[in-house]
């Protein structure tokens, strides 16, 4: 569920603005494996557990996150959606999502960590998505 059901939504995506598929999820990919090898072994666990902790979050790493990533972006750009207000509704749903995981087992929390750090955590990465946009504008590879 992790990598499939978003994959079918990203390859929509990829037909509609395959440039920023193609530039933005590569990005969404390096800071998932980034932030989840760090939280993995100091702060939560995806289940199943493998005895390479970073293997349980790897379908969310290539799929859930970059396909966030690469819609955060596209909504940017194509409705021209205040951005304080995207980052925040994009930060809210990724966080209410892993919220979900957390309820129904499949996420677990350790050493003080809690949904408020999660929520920290996801608009700190969504933030760098944005900068890394921000450069690609600025660099005339994506238009503003």
């Amino acid at each position: 569920m992790g990598f499939i059901f978003p994959w079918i939504l990203g390859f929509i995506l990829y037909k509609k603005e395959p440039i920023i598929v193609l530039l933005i999820a590569p990005m969404g990919i390096t800071i998932a494996f980034i932030l989840n090898d760090l939280g993995s072994n100091y702060f939560w666990q995806f289940k199943p557990t493998f005895k390479d902790l970073s293997l349980s979050a790897l379908p969310l790493n290539i799929g859930f996150y970059p396909v966030l990533s690469a819609f955060l972006i596209y909504f940017k750009v194509k409705k021209q959606i205040n951005t304080i207000f995207l980052l925040l509704c994009f930060t809210l749903f990724t966080t209410g999502f892993e919220g979900m995981g957390l309820v129904l087992g499949k996420v677990e929390y350790f050493n003080g960590w809690n949904i408020i750090g999660t929520f920290i955590s996801y608009l700190i990465a969504y933030f760098i998505i944005y900068g890394y946009y921000r450069s690609l504008v600025k660099h005339h590879v994506l238009k503003d």
